[in-house]
């Protein structure tokens, strides 16, 4: 569900991005960014990934986590967006 919400990222350029939503502790020439979308009461959060080539948004995954978020999913092959 959120991911069909979030389908209009793909496609946009950094500054579209950031213009959306925010800076959020990313660093700007990095590959990979992420966004905290959700915190439920449990401290379960709700992550975006978004994967960059080319300082464009070529695809992004949601995942959920408990506790800090240690790694990034690696980019996934053939993934639609």
């Amino acid at each position: 569900m959120i991911k069909n919400k979030l389908q209009y990222l793909a496609g946009k350029s950094k500054e579209e991005i950031l213009a959306e939503m925010g800076q959020d502790f990313n660093y700007y020439p990095a590959e990979v960014w992420t966004y905290i979308l959700h915190i439920n009461w449990l401290g379960r959060k709700t992550v975006l990934y978004l994967f960059f080539e080319n300082d464009t948004a070529k695809e992004f995954i949601i995942k959920k986590h408990y506790g800090k978020i240690k790694s990034i999913p690696r980019q996934p092959k053939n993934y639609p967006v």
